[in-house]
């Protein structure tokens, strides 16, 4: 039995050997009177997810339109909330990740996490290159990044290290993960 155990621990120990580790957090970026907007910051980068989103798209860049619809996405979540009906689900079932713009036909797609009515957290995205992020190299580290975002965040809320409080995320909002 305890060469099993061992082979065991060794796979278990390669595998993780070669997982890549992504530390970051989650700040908050702006304040508005009935939602805050956060965003994920990768440990040892300059700009926040959000930020690194529109590095991508300058201004004049022929996408100007699409992006024009998810800032104008963003100016009425920050006005009226994060209410649900604004976003299309894209993680699974009930972990809060969805995507901006919800119009059809929009190939720019910007990922974020609902926590509630009054806590967005933007993570990144680009433009749609597949039939769905699963199949898309580009998209789908965004969206597995925030659906394990959101598993971590509802762990520590069940164990009491995070807090939601009104707009605010209060507690450890340091993560680390293995890809």
């Amino acid at each position: 039995m305890d060469n099993r155990k061992n082979q065991f621990t060794f796979v278990r120990n390669l595998k993780v050997n070669y997982c890549m580790k992504q530390e970051y957090s989650i700040e908050l970026i702006e304040e508005h009177e009935n939602v805050n907007f956060y965003s994920i910051k990768m440990k040892d980068e300059e700009l926040t997810e959000l930020e690194a989103f529109f590095e991508k798209f300058p201004v004049g860049c022929e996408y100007d339109n699409e992006i024009d619809v998810i800032v104008s996405w963003l100016d009425q979540i920050a006005e009226r909330g994060a209410l649900e009906r604004y976003f299309r689900p894209e993680g699974k079932y009930g972990d809060g990740v969805g995507v901006i713009p919800i119009d059809v036909g929009n190939k720019d797609r910007l990922y974020c996490l609902r926590l509630s009515d009054k806590i967005l957290v933007f993570g990144n995205g680009g433009l749609k290159d597949s039939r769905s992020w699963q199949e898309s190299e580009e998209l789908a580290p965004y969206v597995k990044l925030l659906i394990d975002t959101s598993r971590f965040i509802s762990s520590r809320i069940k164990d009491g290290t995070i807090v939601l409080v009104d707009k605010e995320i209060v507690g450890n909002l340091n993560f680390t993960r293995y890809e």
